[in-house]
This record gives C-alpha cells, structure tokens and sequence, in this order.
C-alpha cells in the first residue's frame, strides 16, 4: 500500500475556484468546510437552497470565502447554467468536487427482491445523469487553459449502512458505476488539461494484499491533495481515506 505524504495544512498554489456538489449531504458538506480552511475560493453547491447557503455561511464565518449555489444538477440546461453563473461571475472553474447524492427509499438498505423496476431505473438514471452532466461541463470549462483543472468524485461507505449494517446495494452499485466513469473519463480526449480522480471513503484499512492501493490519511489530506493540480500530476487514480474522523463530525 502507498501513503500520501502531504501536509494537508499546505495551502494551494495559487487561488482556485473550487465548486463542491451536493452540500446538503454529510460529504459534500465537510468537503465544501475543509477545502475553505485551506485557502480555495468555494462554491457551495445544493439541491436545497437552505443548506447551500449555511455552508457558505460556515465558510465566511471563520474567514474563508464561499458563495452559495443552487441548480438540479439531473438537468443539463441547469448544469449548464451553474457553470456559465460561475464563469460569468470568475472567469473560470478550477476544481470541481462532485459529492452530489439523491438519497430515496431505494438507497437505504432495501434488499434486492423489493426493489421496483421502475425505482431502480429512476435511480440510476438520476445519478448516472448528474455525473455525466457535471463532469462533462466541468471538462469543457477547464479545457483549453494554461492552468490544470482538478475533478475529484467522492464514493464510500454510507453511514446509514455502516450503522446499521445492512447491505446498501443500489448505493454500492452506484458507487462502482461513478468509480468506473471517473477512471475512464480520465482517459478521455477531453481530459487533456484536467486530472481526474476518485476518493473512496472506507471504514477499515483495505488489507496489505493489495499494494496498489493508495491510502490517505484521512478525507481531509485527500480532498487538498488532489483538488490542486500542483501537489501531484496524478489522473485516474483511485485515493482511500479512513472515514472515521469524517463519521466522527456529523
């Protein structure tokens, strides 16, 4: 296994324009706060109006600077909308970190045999969609610039399952599908200025049969890592982080 060996205090580089997706979720949320305390310009981004609004405000609150954001991002005019606001506004979009997550009956520990055909598809549509959409913006908002862009996804273990320890398996199939887009996407045409990457969050440390497995030490040192192109020249790449001090603040 491979440690990450960086001091997750080193601010980055230069100011970047970080948007966060999907702040009124436990991850998002601690993204969008942590990334704010090391020196990003953030973007807070919701599905909720509300919950958008008071990360700014936790942001703001304590010196950093953070603007709320709304959009349906199952939507590719509000997708687009989200990023031509932001480019409007700064002249550019950085780094995207896409935590969004559409949680629903389907997603909290139900078993297979009663899941609906119909549920099933709208899940993974919705999802599916959203991923596809935003990275999709996000590369043709960083493309073509002298300075690299950063798309992190982040998938992991749901709380709700680690709680209960029921199997959460639409959740874990989502996981898998955003995994597999953010590696090939990061082999893609479109990606020739921006490194893709994913943050898994686990609550154990993966066993050291598998060495190609890169550990971070927590969320936080991940998240600085790769949302500055600066730190590393790393793309398709897959970074683990213990998820028991992000469990720990929610």
């Amino acid at each position: 296994m491979d440690s990450i060996p960086l001091n997750p205090q080193a601010p980055p580089a230069r100011d970047r324009l970080v948007l966060v997706t999907g702040v009124e979720q436990p991850e998002g949320a601690y993204a969008a706060r942590t990334l704010g305390t090391h020196g990003f310009d953030v973007i807070a981004h919701s599905f909720i109006s509300e919950a958008a609004e008071q990360v700014a405000q936790d942001i703001t609150g304590v010196g950093g600077r953070a603007t709320a954001a709304v959009a349906d991002l199952t939507i590719d005019g509000e997708v687009d909308r989200l990023f031509t606001g932001i480019e409007d506004t700064h002249g550019r979009v950085d780094t995207v970190i896409h935590a969004a997550w559409i949680p629903g009956p389907e997603s909290t520990g139900t078993p297979l045999q009663s899941i609906h055909p119909h549920d099933w598809d709208r899940f993974l549509l919705a999802h599916l969609r959203m991923l596809f959409t935003t990275v999709r913006r996000a590369m043709q908002s960083m493309s073509g610039r002298n300075r690299a862009g950063s798309i992190v996804t982040v998938v992991g273990v749901d709380r709700l399952a680690a709680d209960t320890g029921e199997s959460t398996l639409t959740r874990r199939v989502i996981d898998g599908a955003i995994e597999a887009f953010t590696a090939a996407a990061a082999h893609d045409i479109s990606a020739r200025t921006v490194q893709v990457n994913t943050i898994r969050l686990i609550d154990e440390l993966p066993s050291p049969a598998f060495p190609d497995e890169h550990i971070t030490p927590d969320f936080d040192t991940a998240l600085v890592f790769l949302a500055d192109p600066a730190h590393h020249s790393w793309s398709g790449k897959v970074l683990s982080a213990p998820a028991a001090r992000f469990a720990d603040t929610h």
